[in-house]
């Protein structure tokens, strides 16, 4: 993999500190800063491929606003599924992450 320059911190910043942003035809990213520290995982969701929306008040997950169904910043595992599917199978429904950095005033993630 290599980095790729993907968004203006700037742009982080005045979006909240996350937001989904679409890196080519087929891969939407969903960053986030949380207390200063960045994380980047795959940003449509795996249930029913909704973009992913906010980063919950406890700062350790973020939220589909489809059916609620909510992954971890860290590692992308999903941690409650979907409201409509309970008994979604949680453990094949994560999301990919990738590294990401900040350098020269600009996100890069290793993709």
């Amino acid at each position: 993999m290599a980095w790729k320059k993907i968004l203006g911190a700037k742009a982080l910043e005045n979006a909240g500190n996350s937001l989904s942003v679409r890196i080519d035809n087929d891969t939407v990213v969903f960053i986030a800063r949380v207390d200063g520290k960045l994380y980047a995982m795959n940003g449509i969701c795996t249930h029913l491929r909704c973009i992913l929306g906010k980063v919950t008040d406890d700062k350790k997950h973020v939220r589909c606003p489809c059916h609620l169904a909510e992954f971890e910043l860290e590692t992308g595992k999903m941690v409650k599924p979907p409201y409509i599917a309970p008994d979604s199978p949680m453990e094949k429904l994560g999301l990919k992450t990738y590294n990401i950095k900040e350098e020269d005033g600009f996100l890069q993630i290793d993709y």
